[in-house]
């Protein structure tokens, strides 16, 4: 190996660490959820989008005791009236973290924060 190809080969490992790093730096966003009680027999599931610790929107989806759902987008945090009525949620899942390459598939990101995707 020359030194020229040598030099060469150490720029192609740095460009690629460096955008490694560029990638790892793009802020996660996360996903969780909280479950809040509706009469009769209905349930109110938040979906809280976040990122870098603020929430960025939030998927609403309100069942019935049949399972028919009715969904809802927010843009940033959103609770219902009713559902701050109710107070605490009954339910309330860890933040996980999407991968980048699913996030298009969730609809909340892609009509309200395409950046995120």
């Amino acid at each position: 190996m020359t030194l020229r190809s040598r030099g060469n080969a150490w720029l192609l490992l740095l460009a690629m660490a460096l955008s490694g790093s560029a990638c790892a730096a793009a802020a996660a966003v996360t996903i969780r959820t909280e479950s809040y009680p509706r009469p009769p027999y209905s349930e109110a599931t938040y979906y809280v989008y976040e990122r870098d610790g603020k929430v960025i929107c939030t998927k609403l989806k309100i069942c019935d005791k049949y399972e028919n759902c009715d969904v809802d987008y927010h843009a940033g945090a959103f609770l219902d009236p009713l559902d701050q009525r109710n107070g605490d949620p009954y339910d309330v899942t860890a933040a996980v973290a999407i991968p980048p390459g699913k996030r298009a598939k969730h609809q909340c990101l892609a009509k309200l924060v395409p950046d995120a995707l």
